[in-house]
């Protein structure tokens, strides 16, 4: 009886070290939540562009983050890797603006892509030929009133 009582205890021993010993993946696994950096999303930025676009010149895009404070701002010194049709930029914002240019030639698209923000629109462009007929037209009725007179 000594023997079986024995090696009941002995086996509660065992299993209540191995139940109640710490974890070394545990300790290695806290977190400091003292610093939460956001990832930039829809809501973070607003993109603005011009009302008329001509071929022939380049437009002022202008970027704009509702909370001139957003931590990925202040990680990176103002300035945030963006993806401009295909291609990489890295943008500086000042106070939570920036703006760059972009020339819509033939491609009447722009997408902007960062992290968890995309923007993707379609603009009407005007050709050249759209601003110089009526300025046209307004100079051919002009000479020919003067050449009534």
């Amino acid at each position: 009886m000594k023997k079986v009582l024995f090696s009941i205890l002995l086996f509660c021993s065992l299993f209540a070290s191995n139940s109640f010993a710490k974890n070394e993946e545990e300790e290695e696994q806290t977190v400091d939540n003292s610093v939460v950096i956001d990832r930039i999303g829809n809501d973070d930025i607003e993109v603005t562009l011009p009302s008329v676009i001509f071929t022939f010149s380049e437009v002022d895009v202008k970027l704009k983050f509702k909370n001139p404070n957003h931590t990925k701002l202040l990680l990176n010194n103002g300035k945030i890797d963006f993806i401009i049709n295909g291609q990489d930029q890295i943008i500086t914002f000042v106070n939570g603006e920036a703006s760059f240019k972009h020339k819509f030639d033939s491609n009447r698209s722009l997408s902007i892509f960062t992290e968890d923000f995309s923007y993707n629109t379609t603009v009407t462009v005007y050709s050249l030929w759209v601003f110089f007929v009526p300025v046209g037209f307004i100079v051919l009725w002009l000479i020919k009133r003067m050449m009534k007179k």
